[in-house]
């Protein structure tokens, strides 16, 4: 891919081609709103838990952390299971790199599960976890709904993660093993509608909409395909000329969509709207003759890759869900083992929704930043120090609050000025 973009651009920059849109003058963007194991444990025969019992009295404030003979905290090995759906998948590569940062100065390892599609491969991991010794579960990726995370209390483990499904979070909130999770709020939406700003502040009109699993009920495709048609029409409304041109469903990789490319890049459009990641778009614009004349606002990864596109104007905007957003995971757990899971918890008992922001980049600039320092090697969005002011072991008047407070401060300034 970084071949197919290096020369993309070279082609670009030689033939100097258009940019989309007419002369017209664009109006204001619309502001974005206010391994299997025969004896493995059962929910029916579930092991002894080594995890403290939640609910009991938190230890009094530590003079210091309790630290492994390597100086990592805690002292003794946590082991974590984590549930996914696509193992190939740049977010979730972008997640291991992360922890295997995180683990440098954290004590935890990691049972990463292989690419699941369904409610029984996920308690099957989740079994095989229990029997492999791990203190808790992250649902990056859940089919199994609220029985996941009953399942793992059965088990004796911590589960962690959606909490922004009702139908995971309402029945197990009260329950001490469900930790809670991120919290982003109507984030799909808020990303489909500034992808629809982004190309109206660069002066496009005609707009291709790349839809992804929309028209397969996937909820987050549903909410980002919304907020894009939603922009689109308080644009029309405000007396600028734009309109969806084609709709593209579906996935990439398949004749399906393949053909529904060569049919949207025959019309008139001048930009594409994704409610995924775009790249699979550049080869087949170029084969078109259009690439570098159709301007790109969708999902994306924050890279050297996209760097180089934003500074050639070829992407206009990218929404990027932040991987150290997942970290969230590592202190939560920490703190549940280490005896002040009651102390994470709201002050009814529930369990909590920590606020979340991601990021939505319109400037080659900030992209270079987050792109230099969300990476191995970088300075990452959410680094050791910050990790341990949400950790009681470090900060023992660290408040459940501090968790949102933290992971909300994701602008470029913010994350400058704890560095």
């Amino acid at each position: 891919m970084k071949k197919i973009v290096s020369l993309l651009l070279t082609v670009m920059i030689l033939l100097s081609l258009a940019a989309c849109g007419n002369s017209e003058q664009a109006p204001e963007s619309p502001a974005a709103p206010s391994g299997t194991a025969s004896t493995a444990p059962s929910a029916s025969n579930p092991p002894p838990s080594s995890n403290p019992p939640p609910g009991e009295t938190s230890p009094a404030a530590p003079e210091g952390p309790s630290l492994a003979a390597d100086g990592r905290y805690p002292a003794e090995l946590v082991k974590i299971g984590f549930v996914n759906y696509d193992t190939t998948a740049d977010q979730v590569l972008a997640i291991q790199d992360y922890f295997k940062y995180l683990q440098t100065a954290f004590n935890f390892d990691v049972i990463w599960s292989e690419s699941l599609s369904n409610a029984e491969q996920e308690f099957e991991f989740i079994e095989r976890c229990a029997a492999a010794g791990c203190k808790a579960i992250i649902g990056y990726y859940n089919e199994g709904l609220d029985e996941s995370a009953k399942l793992c209390a059965s088990l004796g483990m911590y589960y962690w993660g959606g909490a922004e499904q009702d139908r995971i979070y309402e029945p197990n909130k009260n329950n001490d093993f469900y930790l809670g999770g991120y919290y982003s709020g109507n984030m799909n939406y808020d990303f489909g509608y500034a992808i629809t700003a982004a190309l109206v502040a660069n002066d496009c009109h005609r707009v291709i909409v790349m839809s992804g699993g929309k028209d397969y009920g996937v909820p987050f495709f549903i909410e980002r395909y919304q907020g894009i048609i939603d922009g689109i029409e308080k644009a029309k409304a405000g007396g600028y000329d734009i309109e969806m041109v084609y709709e593209v469903p579906g996935w990439p990789g398949t004749e399906e969509f393949a053909a529904h490319q060569v049919a949207a890049l025959q019309t008139e459009a001048d930009s594409l709207a994704g409610t995924l990641n775009s790249m699979m778009w550049l080869q087949p614009m170029q084969v078109a003759g259009k690439f570098g004349q159709i301007k790109i606002a969708s999902i994306g990864t924050a890279d050297e890759d996209m760097v180089g596109l934003m500074h050639a104007g070829v992407f206009v905007g990218v929404c990027v869900e932040i991987s150290g957003v997942f970290g969230l995971a590592i202190p939560m757990i920490l703190n549940a083992v280490d005896g002040y899971a009651s102390q994470q918890r709201n002050a009814d008992g529930t369990a909590p929704k920590v606020n979340v922001s991601n990021w939505v980049i319109t400037s080659a600039d900030d992209m270079a930043y987050f792109a230099d320092i969300e990476r191995p090697g970088g300075t990452w969005t959410f680094n050791i120090d910050d990790m341990k002011t949400v950790l009681f072991a470090f900060n023992p008047d660290m408040k459940v609050e501090d968790l949102s407070t933290l992971y909300t401060a994701t602008s470029a300034e913010e994350v400058r000025a704890r560095r």
